[in-house]
């Protein structure tokens, strides 16, 4: 960023005025931020484009060539620090490449699952001896990450996990044993963010290579994203160095949940590539289609949907793009060492309800615009011969990976101080946020508060029944009293 704006707060939008010059918006990217866009694009419809179909028919052997081919243009070190053998970029540079990218979900679904989520954990929560060991391999796509947090228990409640980690004899190893599954690049990852429970309850990540025992399952057979491996992972005696723990004994949760913070922060532009693409489609098809005598485009009802699209394309490429430079700017506060993983960890977990807010509004906008671009494509729209076929089933998986919409609206509502909403569920769910384990207010002593509000709500309820009741005495007496009056 080339000027001086006034840091923004987790949150602050709920509070307080933000000056206008202080939110960042597309047209403050940089040339260098856009010639790696550029460089995005160019790649993806000069390589993967092309080549699509195979990714469809699971050629992974191609997906590690072009994950090479994209490292070899810098696009899979984008936030590794330099040291490391990456650039250390800011994190509207990643989520602009991501844009471009997630023109192939598929494609951008498995290069994602790398940059992101397979090696941000090691870049905030590694020692230096496990960057120095892994990093330079993974921005140069020699090794491919993925993330396992997953398991066919434990899907929203991550720390119900039962894979287990137990000491070795030797003092040396822990043996992970378990299953997990929904993980991205499972068909062929080399290195995996594992969580499992050391002793039983403490809750832990470790660095995983796939020659320590890690066996992959089949490929799930998906609605969409049918161009990424999805397997499930089987681990028995899995034998890892106590060398490989990431981050303290216990502090899996913090690795979780902030590492997807990341995530949605970013997702957001790569949600409103895709509308903007299903705009693409919708009004080129609209514009050729003809019906009646004259262009369906010129139909009140379609343009309706067409501005819909492009309502929902321009409100979210703002609100992304604001919250991303708010982080940047926050992070660059304290000092420009993006490699200090603790303090970016901590100003991140402080933007957790923006992160939410944009997961949650902009899956949902991609959602609609694609739903709106089948209509508009009418029969044709549900064939596959026609692209928002594809498009309708790869958007919707966005509203339930990076934490489904309905935990990122239980989320923004306990992280906005709003805690009424999350009582009304009535579930006895446990709310995970800044490192800690809460309970669902309904539970333990939350729900004395609900009993006294139920309490209050019957009283409340009872005395407007009574003055009710005393209305329509009154009003009956009235009534009786002209009626009399006016007797003859």
């Amino acid at each position: 960023m080339t000027q001086a704006h006034a840091v923004v707060n987790g949150g602050q939008f709920l509070t307080s005025p933000v000056s206008a010059d202080d939110v960042f918006v597309r047209e403050e990217l940089t040339d260098e931020q856009r010639l790696f866009g550029q460089t995005a694009a160019e790649f993806m419809q000069r390589e993967v484009l092309p080549v699509a179909d195979r990714l469809y028919q699971h050629d992974w052997a191609l997906t590690r060539e072009l994950l090479r081919k994209a490292s070899e243009l810098d696009l899979l070190r984008l936030e590794i620090p330099a040291q490391y053998g990456g650039l250390g970029l800011d994190l509207i540079s990643a989520a602009y490449v991501g844009e471009q990218i997630a023109i192939n979900p598929s494609f951008g679904g498995s290069l994602g699952a790398h940059t992101s989520i397979g090696t941000l954990p090691l870049v905030h929560f590694g020692t230096e001896e496990q960057k120095a060991r892994y990093l330079p391999r993974l921005s140069s796509g020699e090794l491919i990450g993925a993330y396992a947090l997953t398991e066919p228990q434990s899907g929203s409640d991550a720390l119900a996990a039962r894979t287990t980690a137990t000491l070795a004899p030797d003092g040396r190893h822990y043996l992970l044993n378990g299953q997990k599954m929904w993980i991205t690049n499972g068909g062929f990852a080399d290195l995996f963010t594992i969580f499992a429970k050391v002793d039983g309850d403490k809750f832990t990540a470790f660095l995983v290579e796939r020659g320590m025992g890690v066996v992959s399952g089949r490929d799930e057979i998906k609605l969409g994203l049918d161009g990424s491996s999805t397997t499930a992972l089987m681990l028995d005696n899995v034998k890892v160095p106590v060398e490989n723990v990431l981050g303290p004994i216990g502090h899996g949760h913090k690795v979780a949940l902030n590492v997807l913070n990341f995530g949605r922060v970013k997702l957001g532009s790569r949600n409103m590539s895709g509308v903007k693409l299903a705009l693409s489609h919708a009004v080129k098809y609209a514009k050729e289609r003809r019906q009646f005598g004259r262009a369906i485009a010129e139909f009140g009802l379609i343009k309706q949907k067409l501005a819909g699209m492009a309502v929902r394309g321009f409100i979210g490429d703002a609100m992304s793009y604001r919250a991303l430079g708010d982080v940047d700017r926050a992070i660059e506060a304290g000092g420009h060492d993006r490699a200090d993983g603790q303090r970016v960890m901590k100003t991140i977990e402080g933007f957790a309800v923006e992160c939410s807010i944009n997961k949650i509004w902009t899956s949902e906008a991609l959602a609609w615009a694609v739903d709106e671009g089948v209509q508009v494509f009418g029969g044709n729209g549900y064939s596959r011969e026609f692209p928002l076929e594809r498009m309708y089933r790869d958007a919707r998986i966005t509203r339930i990976y990076e934490g489904t919409n309905e935990i990122n609206r239980l989320r923004r509502s306990s992280g906005a101080g709003v805690r009424r909403s999350t009582v009304a569920l009535g579930r006895g769910a446990r709310l995970r946020g800044s490192g800690q384990t809460r309970r669902h207010p309904a539970s333990r002593a939350g729900r004395h508060d609900v009993q006294r509000s139920a309490k209050g709500r019957a009283g409340g309820a009872g005395s407007h029944r009574r003055r009710h009741h005393r209305d329509l005495r009154g009003g009956e007496r009235d009534r009786t009293r002209r009626k009399n009056e006016h007797a003859p």
